[in-house]
């Protein structure tokens, strides 16, 4: 007897339509990332779950974690995945407190683009591929100006921490097309009056100043912050090579003999 699977249908047999079957896409390190950074900005690191990952992928938890070890593993690579994004150039010796500022720029851009990505910097060592390969890079640029090693690798990290802290608030609230300025704006103008209204005997200082506290515009601000910064960096770095190569021409001085 035959299979009934070789004999062809009769014409008139209505057959079910049935879909092709989809072929799944195979589950990659790159996708969960990529997946990952989609999920977090849109919702937050709150909405950032394995289980919610696992379910826009239509795969199981356990496939992720078979990728990328834990949910602490996945914003590692989340984080260096941001990183990348961050272009730093080749050190121009001649321009180096400039390129240092592009820096600076171009990491707060990627903050502001990604959602608690702050939140996800505290208390990680980047040390990812792309992260190290930043390092790298940055302190090349530091080190081509002549700030000395240990300056170098102290301001690059403090750079971190100055671009980090003054983007913590505005991740939350920027958006690029102006949607919070005139919230902000308003808060700033209340403020500026309520300080104005201040008793001037208490508080002379903060009253004479009060209409300085509508200076908002986060941009401005930011440029002052890496004057401030890069230029104090730039003097620490010439004050400590002179003082260390008048050291070395000390020591290398003979010791006067006294007279017998």
């Amino acid at each position: 007897m035959s299979n009934a699977s070789d004999v062809p249908p009769p014409p008139w047999q209505r057959s079910p339509k049935r879909a092709a079957k989809r072929k799944r896409e195979p589950i990659t390190q790159q996708a969960i990332v990529d997946k990952a950074l989609e999920v977090l900005d849109a919702e937050g690191l709150d909405g950032l779950s394995m289980r919610r990952i696992a379910e826009e992928l239509g795969t199981g938890a356990a496939s992720l974690y078979w990728h990328v070890g834990s949910k602490d593993g996945l914003l590692d690579l989340v984080f260096d995945r941001i990183i990348a994004e961050q272009h730093v150039p080749d050190p121009e010796p001649a321009r180096w407190q400039e390129q240092l500022k592009e820096v600076a720029r171009t990491m707060r851009g990627a903050i502001l683009s990604h959602r608690d990505v702050v939140e996800i910097s505290l208390g990680r060592i980047p040390m990812g591929p792309n992260a190290l390969e930043w390092s790298e890079r940055v302190l090349a640029i530091v080190r081509s100006g002549g700030v000395p090693d240990r300056l170098a690798v102290r301001g690059v990290w403090l750079l971190t921490s100055v671009v980090n802290g003054f983007t913590m608030d505005e991740n939350a609230d920027y958006t690029p097309t102006g949607g919070e300025t005139e919230i902000t704006e308003q808060a700033a103008q209340m403020a500026s009056n309520y300080i104005a209204s201040l008793p001037p005997e208490r508080f002379p200082n903060m009253v004479e100043v009060a209409a300085e506290y509508q200076a908002i515009d986060p941009d401005e601000n930011f440029e002052l912050l890496l004057d401030l910064f890069v230029d104090g960096l730039a003097q620490r770095a010439a004050s400590e090579s002179t003082h260390g190569i008048g050291a070395k021409r000390q020591a290398a001085r003979p010791a006067r003999r006294g007279k017998s």
